[in-house]
């Protein structure tokens, strides 16, 4: 089936299979892998547990479908965002907002990817392995491949890209949490979230593009 955002497939819309899914993501989002219960799933996809079983088989299979989908859609969009001619301003630019667009639109996936850091990402290691047998989302390219061909394409070192790479999509993740600890820790408040994430965007960009030129820059000065 086409890869869909956690929070796009809601109970009533779309196919069992897709409706599965999203009721799945909201619940291990909500209750963890171990406290995510299958009935809960199937009731707030509007089907029953024997159809849930045929689409998924177990729990363990239905959260690498709802963790794969969501890595495949992203890592399609950052794919199609850098391949594009253009600008490396514009590519970064796309990158940042397909990030942001990804979080906006499926809330539950950074408590997901947080939950699995705290559980040691056993799973998600093996879900990531089950992923490098299918055809890579990058326009052919598995990740590895694709951070080299920036690298290439930038002048840049793979570490150099990796760091970049490691920057952006933190800033973007961070974008979501960071309100609470503004909130506790300097009393900002932040009273309008959606200018909020507008403004992270353009400072993100901003961010984004110093460094590439800073490094690109300073790979240039050293081979004079």
């Amino acid at each position: 089936m086409t890869a869909r955002s956690l929070s796009e497939a809601t109970a009533g819309q779309g196919s069992a299979e897709e409706r599965i899914l999203a009721a799945a993501a909201e619940e291990f989002a909500s209750n963890g892998f171990f406290g995510a219960r299958t009935q809960a799933i199937a009731d707030s996809a509007g089907v029953n547990k024997a159809m849930l079983h045929y689409y998924f088989r177990t729990k363990e299979n239905l959260y690498g479908q709802v963790i794969g989908a969501a890595f495949q859609k992203i890592l399609a969009r950052v794919g199609q965002a850098w391949m594009e001619p253009g600008p490396i301003e514009i590519r970064v630019q796309k990158i940042v907002d397909s990030y942001m667009d990804h979080y906006e639109r499926n809330p539950g996936f950074l408590r997901i990817i947080l939950r699995e850091v705290v559980d040691g990402g056993e799973r998600f290691r093996r879900i990531f392995r089950e992923m490098e047998q299918v055809e890579p989302a990058l326009f052919g390219l598995r990740p590895l491949e694709f951070i080299d061909r920036v690298a290439e394409e930038l002048e840049l070192t793979r570490t150099e890209v990796v760091h970049f790479v490691v920057n952006l999509v933190g800033m973007c993740a961070f974008s979501f949490i960071s309100p609470l600890l503004l909130e506790t820790m300097i009393r900002f408040d932040v009273q309008d979230f959606e200018t909020y994430l507008r403004d992270r965007r353009t400072a993100i960009k901003a961010v984004a593009l110093s460094y590439v030129r800073a490094v690109m820059k300073g790979t240039k000065r050293s081979e004079l």
